[in-house]
């Protein structure tokens, strides 16, 4: 996937997601909320594709906390696929 985003000249979004449960105490001084933890996941991606080779002006971290869930967040495994990092591309 990585050459392939090098090679494009898109626009490329990496949007961080989490569930809705409150961010827990051993990590809360890192990250107060899921706002911020949303940010950092999308953060980290960001940097490897730098990394990588991808110009790091055309990439751009979103944090979107919990608020764009693709599954309900009554069970563990919703809440396992809201916790991701989406990448979106778009033309420049």
């Amino acid at each position: 996937m990585v050459p392939a985003l090098q090679q494009n000249q898109m626009e490329i979004d990496v949007i961080g997601n989490t569930d809705s449960v409150p961010v827990g105490p051993e990590l809360a001084e890192r990250y107060p909320t899921n706002w911020e933890l949303a940010g950092e996941r999308a953060d980290v991606i960001v940097r490897y594709l730098q990394n990588k080779g991808v110009d790091p002006s055309r990439l751009r971290g979103i944090s979107a906390g919990q608020y764009h869930p693709v599954a309900t967040d009554d069970s563990a495994a919703g809440r396992k696929q809201n916790r991701r990092t989406d990448l979106l591309l778009r033309p420049r």
